[in-house]
């Protein structure tokens, strides 16, 4: 190789080492900012307390049983404890109720057909959504709670213990708290009114009436079965920002068919009717008028 050929790669060598220290000097670094998240009560958690990308929270099933009563009873004391402290703290709420009529499943988690009549299946299906209708409300800040949410007319928002619980969780994702209680199901009306508005069944069928030309409808049977409490809450003060209830229950009536329909006789029609209710809290005080 010639000197002519090496004194070029020498100078080629060095203005890529002069434009690689230029380039470096040339990149920002980015340091990564942390929020530090002060937890005012640090619970145990029966699943992870992070979340994956899709949302999904993990299963930690390293728990022992006995760990996971005592996390369960630790989570649920604290949900009865500021859960009951909702209606004596100041905020302003609304409320939103969104009903709805499917079909009930069986232990296996089939489907089931609202009814044997397939006549009778087929006009249901087309028409349940009628029966049901949103509802919303709200109070202003200072105003009193009793009477928004349950249990109305008292001071308490839950009276429920803890051998009516199934399971209580909690999982934390930066200073967002989520609590989750699920009562056992099948649910005992008893035990449901400690916590729950329940809607009487009987108000979702006598919305029939509209049809009483065609059928008369008996006396609901019940069966409550699932009833869960979702709270968010701020980790940093514990105040809630929101109440979510989900409720859901199998209703069957016997339908008896009348004028045209006489030919159906009486048969029984099922389906799953279910609510959730949710209260969003908002603890910002309003300006006063000067």
């Amino acid at each position: 190789m010639s000197r002519k050929s090496l004194s070029l790669i020498s100078l080629v060598l060095v203005f890529a080492l002069l434009f690689g220290f230029s380039g470096c000097s040339l990149i920002e670094t980015e340091e990564e900012e942390t929020t530090v998240v002060s937890v005012k009560t640090p619970l145990p958690t029966d699943v992870t307390s992070s979340v994956d990308d899709d949302g999904n929270t993990i299963t930690d099933t390293e728990y022992s049983p006995e760990a996971l009563a005592a996390n369960t009873a630790t989570i649920f004391d604290y949900f009865n404890a500021n859960i009951n402290a909702v209606k004596s703290a100041k905020a302003a709420v609304s409320f939103n109720s969104r009903p709805g009529i499917g079909k009930a499943e069986d232990e296996e988690g089939n489907r089931l057909p609202y009814c044997e009549n397939e006549y009778l299946a087929a006009a249901f299906g087309g028409i349940k959504d009628k029966f049901v209708q949103r509802g919303s409300d709200s109070a202003m800040y200072g105003e009193s709670l009793d009477k928004l949410l349950p249990v109305k007319g008292t001071s308490d928002v839950s009276l429920l213990t803890l051998d009516e619980i199934e399971s209580a969780t909690c999982v934390d994702d930066g200073a967002v708290r989520t609590v989750t209680v699920n009562l056992k199901s099948p649910v005992e009306q008893t035990s449901a009114r400690k916590a729950f508005d329940l809607v009487d069944a009987e108000a979702v069928v006598n919305e029939f009436a509209v049809a009483e030309k065609y059928i008369t409808v008996g006396t609901p049977e019940v069966t409550y079965k699932t009833f869960t409490i979702i709270l968010k809450i701020n980790v940093e003060t514990d105040e809630i920002t929101q109440i979510r209830y989900e409720k859901s229950s199998d209703v069957t009536v016997l339908v008896t068919g009348n004028g045209e329909l006489e030919d159906i006789g009486t048969v029984p029609l099922t389906f799953n009717y279910s609510v959730t209710d949710t209260y969003d809290f908002d603890y910002t005080e309003p300006e006063t008028e000067a």
